[in-house]
């Protein structure tokens, strides 16, 4: 329903009155006025009200059934919800297989990833293009509640100081979910998500009050997952549905592989950790989102950031190919376990988390991920929580950003990791299946010094030299993009009219196996034997380790991808008619178990399958970073955009002083140039 938007009174009276009689009647339409709007709005949202001091009653909506209706206390308006219970706190601990994949036949895939060519048998398997959704993290700094909340949460923080930028809004969420859903007209079911705070319900401990942006109507999204709902104003209003998620209805409690979760310790975990002030914290939780709401594939946004053009799944995502992920190369990470950087900006979390990389993967600089639309699986991300549950359980620690100064319980910076998490286990899943899947099945798991002469001879290298030098190879990758995803019924991500479309390119496809630096791809390469594969007996598991944690496993890499131009044949185990069983574990282990754990029923199907868990793409698309730090700067910063016309990503950062005029006066620039560019509302916007 749409909200009430009554007439304003004729003014024609004011020739028939006196001026005293005139304003008295004046005040009281003005105050009529504003109590039947009030009333009457309230009916169309199916509010709750209350006075400042009343009780709140919660009372359940009708119309979505295991939803309450929305309140309005004070000035604001809530999305009430009870407080999960504590069982439902503790992480699902089972690693989820991707649908996407599980849909394609052990042939089809076979041949796809050992050919690298959508030929027969995958002809018929028409996957097109990823259902992606749209997730949003964000908070009302000005919220009243929320205010006193986190004013109370700082003040226990022992003199810790935060930026109140990071809670200062210009209306930005509106904007860019106005983009987002141009931007993605086209996509298959595609359904926007916010994440938003929550607070206590005051003088009610059952339930919490959730965060709802104040132009947009609760009861046009809600957490419920309705199919039909979302169809009824898919094709009624031409947009996609919206939904509301709340801090603690995604918090989840994870710990170390293996380990025996207890509600007792998730409740100690929930007491320290909420209310939480801080978006890495929120979003070290977003592995969470119940995968029966939200898509296997999602694009991870600030309110701060905008799809400038309309764009093909494929920029994103696909079946073929995996996430796309956009990094910043010339801005490499290191990993450090002490701390050392500002815990208020991002380095801190950038570099213990790859420090946790390294530990578990080994050392090496990885590139910045780009501050922009990140596309991230969420099988994966949860996968990496698996991996990493204390490191996880631990960011939250911090309510504020970098406000937990504890060795060795820093914040993740989820993005990065996550990204990183997806090519890291990529590397893992190439060297096991040559290592393991292909040698170790062969041998029992045991290396003599006759099958390393063979491996060493896989490789490329003579028995009598032991350094193996080669010329950079020669791949047809990504000369094949195109075909393969018109063949498979996907749009190509890259645009004939780049200022109409958002132009993609993959600079790097993981059917090309695995390199440190991308651009300089292919490289000269040389092997050492008795580094990396060694002479003496050994066991396979030992190998495999070795390589996995080491430049090593670069070099192996680098000499299978150059033994033909396109696919991963030979890292592949050989052909068998072995059944796959449903005892075989989804992927390899989480850690690294000092033994090597049992080969699964069909190792070269288990290899394919997790090849393609783990494909992934670097791409690049026209992107735009800006830092505000004035009106004039920010009206420049604009104006570069609308010359720039092939912009596909942009990011305006908020990095003003608090002085009130310039936030005023930014306000009201950035007001006028959003409404310009995406003047066309929300269906579930209120009007205000």
């Amino acid at each position: 329903m749409l909200p009430y938007r009554p007439s304003v009174p004729s003014p024609s009276l004011r020739d028939f009155l006196n001026p005293t009689r005139y304003k008295t009647i004046i005040l009281i339409v003005i105050l009529s006025f504003t109590y039947v709007c009030i009333v009457l709005s309230g009916r169309s949202w199916n509010l709750v009200f209350l006075s400042q001091d009343a009780d709140l009653v919660f009372e359940p909506n009708e119309s979505q059934p295991g939803e309450l209706r929305p309140v309005r206390y004070r000035s604001a308006v809530y999305h009430p919800f009870r407080v999960p219970t504590i069982e439902t706190s503790l992480a699902n601990q089972t690693v989820r297989p991707i649908k996407a994949h599980s849909a394609l036949s052990r042939e089809c895939l076979d041949r796809w990833v050992s050919t690298g060519q959508w030929q027969e048998p995958c002809r018929h398997s028409m996957v097109q293009d990823s259902k992606i959704d749209l997730v949003y993290i964000w908070v009302n700094g000005s919220d009243p509640l929320h205010f006193a909340s986190r004013n109370t949460t700082l003040h226990d923080t022992n003199g810790y100081r935060t930026s109140e930028a990071r809670f200062r809004e210009h209306g930005e969420l509106r904007y860019s979910i106005r983009a987002a859903q141009r931007a993605t007209a086209t996509w298959p079911d595609v359904t926007t998500h916010i994440v938003t705070a929550d607070v206590p319900a005051p003088n009610n401990d059952t339930y919490r009050l959730g965060l709802v942006p104040q132009w947009l109507d609760p009861t046009c999204a809600s957490y419920t997952f309705s199919p039909q709902i979302d169809q009824e104003v898919t094709v009624q209003q031409g947009q996609s549905p919206i939904r509301l998620h709340h801090d603690t209805q995604l918090f989840r409690y994870t710990a170390d592989p293996g380990s025996l979760l207890q509600p007792q310790d998730a409740a100690l975990w929930l007491s320290n950790v909420l209310p939480s002030f801080n978006s890495m914290a929120v979003e070290s939780q977003l592995a969470h989102l119940n995968p029966d709401v939200v898509s296997e594939n999602i694009i991870a946004l600030n309110d701060d950031q905008f799809l400038m053009l309309p764009a093909p799944p494929s920029a994103f995502h696909s079946t073929l190919y995996g996430p796309v992920f956009r990094i910043q190369d010339n801005l490499m990470v290191d990993g450090n376990d002490r701390g050392m950087a500002d815990g208020n900006g991002e380095w801190r979390s950038l570099r213990w988390s790859a420090q946790v990389l390294d530990k578990r993967f080994g050392t090496r600089r990885r590139p910045y991920v780009q501050h922009n639309a990140r596309a991230l699986s969420l099988p994966l991300m949860h996968e990496a929580a698996l991996t990493f549950g204390s490191e996880f359980a631990n960011t939250p620690l911090s309510h504020f950003r970098g406000s937990h100064d504890v060795s060795g319980e820093y914040e993740i910076n989820t993005i990065f990791l996550a990204s990183h998490f997806v090519i890291e286990r990529h590397r893992e899943a190439l060297l096991w299946s040559w290592v393991i899947g292909k040698w170790g099945s062969r041998t029992n798991g045991v290396f003599d010094k006759r099958v390393k002469a063979e491996m060493w001879a896989d490789l490329g290298g003579q028995q009598q030299m032991d350094d193996l030098v080669f010329q950079a190879p020669e791949r047809a990758t990504k000369d094949h993009v195109d075909l393969n995803m018109l063949i498979a019924g996907i749009q190509p991500p890259e645009a004939i009219e780049p200022d109409k479309q958002m132009h993609t390119l993959y600079s790097w496809v993981s059917m090309d196996g695995y390199t440190s630096d991308y651009k300089n791809f292919p490289m000269k390469t040389t092997h050492r034997r008795s580094a990396c594969l060694g002479t003496e007996p050994e066991d396979a598991w030992a190998v495999f380790i070795r390589l996995l944690m080491g430049q090593c496993g670069d070099y192996v890499i680098t000499s299978l991808t150059r033994k033909s131009t396109s696919g991963l044949s030979a890292f592949l185990p050989d052909h068998t008619e072995a059944k796959e069983s449903p005892e075989d574990p989804v992927t390899l282990p989480l850690e690294l178990p000092n033994q090597m754990p049992r080969l699964p029923s069909n190792p070269r199907a288990f290899a394919t399958r997790i090849i393609q868990r783990y494909a992934y793409v670097i791409g690049d698309s026209p992107t735009v970073f800006m830092s505000m730090k004035g009106v004039l700067g920010a009206q420049r910063i604009l104006e570069r955009v609308d010359r720039e016309r092939k912009t596909a990503l942009f990011c305006l950062n908020d990095d003003l002083s608090s002085n009130q005029k310039v936030l005023g006066d930014t306000d009201t620039l950035l007001r006028r140039w959003f409404d310009g560019r995406w003047p066309d509302k929300l269906h579930c916007e209120t009007g205000r």
